[in-house]
């Protein structure tokens, strides 16, 4: 399973920009195989972190074999444009599949053996995102497009962490609620049933008269991590759904962070402790009935 210059030219030629590789920046070593790509890869750390975009890592050679289909097919489809937008696209030419299995120890991905990735996905630090192998988007041995758009889009950077928090205020001031900032991902089990909770519960209406959701993708908005600890999370996004509540000027209120750190969903009695702690100190005017209720819901889930 290969990548070659085909679907190289296909892909980077419908991004929005080519990474230049003529001036060297400073930026993270561990990244290339060889000194090319080492520049390119900077150059494109750099471009991803100014326009919030992701990085494309697209691997070439002359031992691919795939790529006509996914050239072709990437010419033929319509939405492949738009969803390119959203990634800095950068070639690297390595010998074989051996090393790109190299490619991967260096950036940490799980790669089975005899497998050779065809795009890695990193968020402007250089941090892996997503690795994009043959098989996640072949079917009876041809590239699916269907497949190869979902995972673009899932990886699709949505606005930038700050951002979504910033747009919220005057939101949160016009309709005098808090914000119940939360981080989430869409793979996260507890993140749904967290959603689940605020949405579908017999709880859900009590919660909405004084916190408005606000969701932040610890996939999809860059500097979440930096956000999160910005607001008081002691390990960053290692511990998802981790939660603030804000007040309308930004102000932090009560954070998920129990005695024995983040409570996530509440599932303990220490967890469910501290999160009804939250809610007496930041739920001003909540009544006895409206807490009965809620703790019914909160066990029912």
């Amino acid at each position: 399973m290969k990548l070659r210059n085909s679907l190289l030219f296909a892909l980077v030629i419908l991004s929005p920009r080519f990474v230049s590789a003529q001036t060297r920046p400073a930026g993270p070593q561990w990244l290339a195989p060889d000194a090319a790509a080492e520049k390119a890869l900077n150059d494109g750390l750099a471009e991803a972190k100014s326009s919030h975009k992701r990085l494309a890592v697209l691997y070439e050679g002359s031992w691919c074999t795939l790529c006509d289909d996914v050239h072709e097919a990437i010419h033929s489809d319509p939405d492949l444009p738009h969803l390119l937008t959203g990634y800095i696209g950068v070639p690297i030419t390595v010998a074989d599949a051996a090393a790109v299995q190299e490619f991967a120890k260096k950036i940490h991905a799980n790669l089975p053996k005899d497998n050779a990735m065809l795009i890695t996905v990193l968020d402007s630090d250089g941090k892996l995102v997503a690795t994009i192998t043959a098989p996640r988007i072949l079917e009876t041995g041809h590239i699916a497009m269907a497949k190869f758009k979902a995972i673009l889009m899932e990886f699709f950077p949505a606005a930038p962490a700050t951002e979504v928090l910033a747009q919220s205020l005057p939101t949160l001031a016009a309709n005098g609620k808090l914000g119940w900032v939360e981080f989430r991902a869409d793979w996260c089990g507890w993140c749904k049933k967290m959603e689940k909770f605020f949405q579908e519960s017999e709880a859900a209406p009590i919660l909405a008269k004084y916190y408005s959701v606000v969701t932040v993708d610890t996939e999809k908005n860059e500097g979440s991590e930096q956000l999160a600890r910005r607001l008081g999370s002691k390990d960053g996004i290692d511990g998802i759904p981790w939660f603030a509540v804000i007040d309308a000027q930004g102000k932090v209120l009560a954070t998920s962070e129990g005695p024995k750190g983040n409570i996530g969903f509440p599932d303990t009695d220490v967890e469910v402790a501290h999160f009804f702690s939250v809610l007496h100190a930041t739920a001003k005017g909540v009544t006895a009935g409206e807490i009965e209720t809620i703790t019914k819901a909160l066990k029912a889930k």
